[in-house]
């Protein structure tokens, strides 16, 4: 096949989620299986989410509103901008590909951190090639080193991601050092803020938003989904803040009808919702800590998360590790895709799934 295919996507590693709970179930017979690897809110989306859902579905017969006109026209009002600076993806994802493909020339590069989020990779190499990506190294704590990223700056850098808090390390940059580097950076080049996990920071006067900065100039795109704290990982809903041209821009390659009606309703019901997203972060907070106190009493290096999940390092193999984890009935993410290859990521889940976890790690060890 090789003859036929596009050289930028054989040069690709498909990105792999964890497996199924019920591949894993049927695997190793098993009665009980947790999963704790895709960061997805363990509870389930509030009553009023799902009425609106149920009285959408007798209309799915029909093609969606292409543009997301009333979620655009919600989110707008919820955030204090225009609808004119919000596009709406199928995920984070379709953004990050709809970024590139607007914005990326040919011999220019995509920059940013290792040990990121890792479709910014496969976005750049499906559209560009190798050559066209460059990662900056962090810094010790396993956070965004904003002096190395400015450091690698050059004539061909084009669009910068920088992921806060971050995924897999779960670090946050400070609000400030966050302004100060789209201060320092030439404003040909757009820095895109992922902040797909900012809702659960705990603090949120230290965190930069960035919409302010989104809907006023011409190289900052924000992005944000109902993935995470919205408990919408399953309908595929995610947002972009930027200047009302580089929006105009973005829908030029938007896929036609790309939210689905279910979405797009289910989206408007959670912003309706702010209990069911305040009582998220606080679970996970504290789940978080618990969790973060028994990793450590395990003799693990557990790295401080501003998020819904923990990287911790296991100092063995972690391939073997993870084998027999799912052995055992527990699904996590080893992390030699993100280039992570002493690290593990587990999502904060409820305490009985936490502590089941804890107890077959102990095992494993």
């Amino acid at each position: 096949m090789e003859s036929y295919v596009n050289p930028n996507v054989l040069d690709l590693t498909p990105y792999k989620p964890g497996k199924p709970v019920e591949e894993i179930q049927r695997e190793y017979n098993l009665d009980r299986v947790v999963k704790l690897a895709s960061n997805e809110n363990p509870f389930e989306v509030p009553g009023r989410v799902s009425a609106a859902i149920s009285k959408e579905i007798g209309q799915i017969n029909m093609y969606p509103d292409n543009v997301s006109y009333y979620l655009r026209k919600r989110l707008a009002e919820y955030n204090n901008v225009s609808d004119e600076n919000l596009v709406i993806g199928a995920g984070s994802v379709e953004l990050i590909r709809m970024i590139i493909r607007c914005f990326l020339r040919p011999g220019e590069t995509v920059l940013t951190s290792e040990k990121t989020f890792i479709f910014y990779k496969i976005a750049t190499l499906e559209a560009a090639g190798k050559a066209a990506y460059v990662e900056a190294p962090m810094d010790d704590r396993h956070t965004f080193d904003l002096d190395a990223v400015y450091n690698k700056i050059d004539d061909s850098t084009r669009i910068i991601f920088i992921t806060n808090p971050n995924n897999p390390t779960g670090t946050m940059l400070p609000k400030q050092q966050i302004l100060d580097f789209i201060d320092k950076v030439p404003q040909d080049k757009i820095i895109v803020l992922d902040n797909a996990y900012h809702e659960y920071v705990a603090h949120q006067e230290n965190y930069a938003d960035g919409i302010d900065l989104a809907v006023n100039r011409k190289n900052v795109i924000v992005l944000r989904t109902f993935s995470k704290i919205y408990a919408l990982a399953g309908l595929r809903v995610g947002y972009a803040f930027a200047h009302k041209d580089m929006i105009a821009v973005l829908n030029r390659v938007k896929a036609p009808f790309n939210v689905t009606r279910l979405a797009q309703v289910a989206a408007m019901a959670s912003l309706e919702n702010d209990d069911f997203k305040n009582e998220s972060r606080q679970l996970n907070i504290k789940n978080r800590e618990k969790l973060f106190a028994q990793l450590t009493e395990l003799g693990l290096h557990v790295v401080p998360s501003e998020t819904n999940f923990l990287m911790f390092l296991p100092g063995q193999d972690i391939s073997q590790l993870n084998q027999r984890l799912m052995e055992q009935g527990v699904i996590i993410r080893p992390l030699q895709a993100f280039d992570v290859h002493d690290g593990m990521r587990v999502t904060v889940g409820f305490e009985a799934d936490n502590d089941f976890f804890i107890e077959k790690l102990k095992q494993v060890l």
